[in-house]
């Protein structure tokens, strides 16, 4: 993880056009969307301690177009721990109830979700499988009784953020420690194919 920039608002909309305004203005990627409660909402990104900078004074400006009101704060992190990456990953889960939980009709925030990574199967084509823990047992059991295509397919949903946090689990990635850290997604699902390619030739 190069550098982390957060900016806080006050309702998903203003949050919405934040996120759209920093990837679209310098080369950085978006991390997740934490809703904090409260109508607060937190956009994360990584990249370049540039872009990060740069994305951020955008968004900024973004939010603060729509309501100078909406803004709550900002900040940028030029070079995080690693150690930060599991703590953005188990703060940025929704807050509240599952969605199983919660009637449609009653669920205001499903709509602002991120999806979970999900695969359908042919026999059951309405009820979506989904990775919902990240750890490793789980995709070699979605492997195992889908294939590689498909959880290949889910994998590719996930955020980097965890996909890394994927990849420390396994011992024979042929990637690890910093390298991890540094991997962008496509590297991480390269290593990740290769891997239950081996495993499933043996």
């Amino acid at each position: 993880m190069q550098a982390l920039g957060l900016i806080e608002t006050r309702g998903l909309l203003p949050a919405i056009e934040c996120a759209d305004v920093m990837v679209k203005t310098a080369q950085v990627e978006l991390v997740e969307r934490t809703l904090v409660g409260g109508g607060l909402v937190t956009i994360i990104v990584t990249g370049d301690v540039g872009a990060v900078k740069a994305a951020v004074e955008a968004g900024v400006a973004a939010v603060e177009k729509i309501d100078p009101s909406s803004l709550v704060s900002q900040h940028v992190i030029p070079r995080p721990h690693p150690d930060m990456e599991s703590l953005v990953t188990v703060s940025a889960n929704p807050v509240g109830p599952p969605p199983s939980s919660v009637a449609p009709e009653q669920d205001r925030t499903a709509a602002s979700r991120e999806p979970e990574a999900a695969i359908t199967t042919e026999n059951a084509p309405s009820e979506p499988m989904t990775l919902k823990h990240y750890h490793k047992e789980e995709v070699d059991a979605f492997v195992q009784t889908y294939g590689l295509e498909k959880s290949v397919n889910a994998l590719k949903l996930l955020p980097v953020v965890k996909l890394r946090q994927l990849a420390r689990e396994y011992k024979k990635l042929n990637l690890a420690g910093r390298a991890i850290s540094k991997a962008n997604k496509d590297l991480l699902i390269e290593k990740l194919t290769e891997y239950y390619r081996r495993e499933t030739n043996k």
